[in-house]
């Protein structure tokens, strides 16, 4: 992989510069290097537990997206990627290096709030554009154990999200997937109108059952399939 058009490839998706996608970029590769894959492959399965932009770069460089169902996301609020070959018994997890540049210094962090509160001076902005700017330099050209933790993971891989079929909320009429409709009282409504009848506040343990009879978790808890 080149890195340099690798980082490239990935601004024209994400849109802007910035240190996620440049620790994106290396993670990618870190990934496809360990697991011996020279391009991106359909046959990869992706669980990342962040949000961020890094996750742009991954969808770009090693063909895991949402649309395709093997990206999974788990939100924890870390920099923590793993991936697999579809089907496979073990795989690969990257995360990023606890007081690295991969994150953010606290000068950093209160010049962006000062941006983003409009209080910033120039000189704020010029200083924070500069150390956006080295921390994607480093980024870019650090030894990967600078930022990088790679290990190998002994279990299954997940299965890719099914494509599911759809039915019609009885409250708004919206179609849904059946993965989310809830049988509330013998009404099959979705997430939305589900916590709407019980006044914004799912009860504790509410949010996950009554499936719809062709969902795959309802097959799942009756022992058959659908």
């Amino acid at each position: 992989m080149d890195r340099t058009q690798a980082y490239n490839d990935v601004i024209r998706f994400h849109q802007h510069e910035c240190p996620g996608v440049a620790f994106g970029v290396r993670a990618a590769e870190a990934a496809m290097a360990e697991l011996g894959l020279k391009e991106a492959s359909g046959d990869l399965v992706l669980v990342t537990e962040t949000d961020a932009c890094a996750v742009d770069a991954l969808q770009v460089l090693t063909g895991c997206t949402y649309g395709k169902r093997n990206l999974i996301h788990e939100d924890a609020g870390r920099n923590v990627f793993t991936f697999w070959e579809r089907g496979g018994a073990s795989g690969v997890q990257i995360r990023a290096k606890a007081d690295s540049i991969v994150y953010r210094t606290e000068e950093i962090w209160a010049l962006a709030s000062r941006i983003e509160d409009g209080t910033a001076t120039a000189e704020d902005e010029a200083k924070f554009a500069q150390a956006q700017a080295e921390r994607i330099a480093g980024l870019l050209t650090v030894p990967d154990g600078e930022i990088l933790v790679v290990e190998r993971v002994e279990k299954q891989a997940p299965s890719p999200k099914h494509l599911a079929r759809v039915d019609l909320c009885v409250d708004c009429g919206e179609p849904t997937s059946v993965e989310t409709l809830h049988d509330h009282r013998g009404r099959m409504v979705c997430p939305s109108c589900h916590l709407a009848a019980h006044g914004g506040v799912l009860p504790e343990g509410h949010g996950d059952h009554g499936h719809h009879p062709h969902s795959h978790k309802h097959g799942h808890e009756h022992g058959h399939k659908h």
